[in-house]
């Protein structure tokens, strides 16, 4: 009994040690802070903070843990997909993905031909001067066109995107590329001194950069918004060609357009459950320093018909016009969209959705273009050739004229991997 007495003895003596130390540092603690309050009430600040740090590493000795607690994460945190619980950097979250578009194309010229406006065959002379539908400038010489097999050819092309969201989630970033092309092949027909025939094609292409600032506000639990600001830069440019062997004709046409244009606009989210989404806005743009620059090259055997009086010629003409300096133009843009998304998994997710593009646009013909010449017959024909054929007169959106027009929608497919 008297060992198991000594053990029990032994055992609380030695518990008592610890208990014991740390009761005497506490109270060394306690009489340094009592010291550093003295120095600090008579203005030794220095020397007061100097006590304090020492309080501070003996209580930090005596009652840190030696083990750290694991972070706390709240069950509705957006845990990204890496083992140590974030992949978060520039203070947000970043998308990267991409749509699959399948296009179709619209356009519109204006006052096509004679039948929608007289004063197109007074001015050219003869009602054989129908506008072309994608080319700036007339390049038709046959009244009549049948589309071959009646159907446009669209390529379809792939949209990526990058976004940024801030973490306080008011705000982020968006980028955008889209990019179209689409091309026509006609069968042109008509009677002048008997039945004429020929061949035109055109083809049109775009690209458009989307690069805006989002500001998010929250609607309800499930429903936000966001305005959008920022700019839309790109181009626009067609090619198109003409040939008739019966009318002895040749001609090629090319025109570009380069803007950078502000743009705003809103968005509407709306999330139908866990899983599902969707998503509707748009965007409006508008510049008035788009830059065109356009060239048209005519070339009409000697015996062929000229394009304006409908008689034949003596001499091979060949000629060229241009513009020597860019055209002033004005651009209005508008974009709808309209969007559904499946997030199946935390980081991925899935897009199903329509789009609408549309460009309006008008070109100020003011400056008179270059012309180049092989003889004095082609300078002539040249001269004709734009006073009485070109945008000037049909489709340039000024002096009550219309507007051209050219408008893509596109049926998407995305997917999207969210950080």
């Amino acid at each position: 009994m008297k060992w198991v007495a000594l053990s029990l003895s032994m055992l609380v003596w030695l518990l008592a040690i610890p208990t014991t130390l740390l009761y005497a540092e506490e109270t060394d603690a306690t009489k340094l802070e009592l010291e550093a309050e003295s120095y600090e009430s008579r203005g030794y600040l220095k020397k007061g903070q100097i006590l304090r740090e020492k309080v501070k590493k003996i209580r930090s000795r005596n009652f840190q843990r030696s083990y750290s607690e694991p972070e706390y994460i709240p069950s509705n945190h957006n845990i990204p997909a890496t083992n140590n619980g974030s992949l978060e950097f520039s203070g947000g979250k970043w998308e990267i993905g991409f749509r699959g578009l399948q296009s179709y194309s619209m356009f519109q010229s204006g006052k096509e031909w004679s039948l929608d406006d007289g004063r197109i065959a007074f001015q050219a002379g003869t009602p054989y001067f129908p506008r072309s539908e994608i080319g700036y400038q007339n390049i038709r010489s046959l009244p009549f066109a049948n589309e071959w097999n009646d159907k446009r050819r669209e390529s379809n092309f792939i949209s990526p995107r990058f976004a940024y969201l801030h973490k306080s989630k008011k705000w982020g970033l968006e980028y955008v590329y889209l990019q179209s092309n689409t091309s026509r092949n006609y069968f042109t027909f008509g009677y002048l001194d008997g039945f004429q025939y020929g061949n035109q094609a055109d083809a049109f292409r775009n690209a458009d950069h989307k690069l805006v600032v989002q500001v998010f506000e929250e609607y309800t639990s499930n429903k936000s918004f966001s305005w959008e600001f920022g700019f839309r830069f790109g181009s626009m440019n067609s090619n198109s060609s003409q040939h008739s062997s019966t009318l002895g004709q040749t001609s090629l046409l090319k025109d570009q357009i380069n803007y950078i244009a502000p743009s705003t606009g809103f968005k509407f989210y709306h999330q139908l459950a866990n899983v599902w989404s969707y998503e509707l806005g748009g965007d409006l743009f508008f510049t008035p320093e788009a830059k065109l620059k356009y060239r048209r090259d005519m070339f009409v055997n000697a015996s062929g018909y000229t394009r304006f009086t409908g008689e034949t010629i003596s001499y091979d003409e060949m000629y060229s016009i241009f513009s020597e300096k860019n055209l002033d133009t004005a651009i209005v843009g508008l974009n709808l969209i309209t969007q559904l998304n499946w997030q199946p998994f935390t980081h991925h997710k899935f897009h199903l959705g329509l789009q609408y593009l549309q460009y309006n646009w008008r070109a100020n013909e003011s400056r008179i273009p270059g012309i180049r010449a092989a003889n004095m017959e082609s300078y002539s024909s040249a001269i004709k050739d734009y006073y009485l054929s070109s945008g000037y007169y049909e489709a340039d959106g000024y002096n009550d004229r219309p507007n051209r027009m050219a408008a893509i929608a596109n049926l998407f497919l995305g997917y999207t991997y969210v950080f």
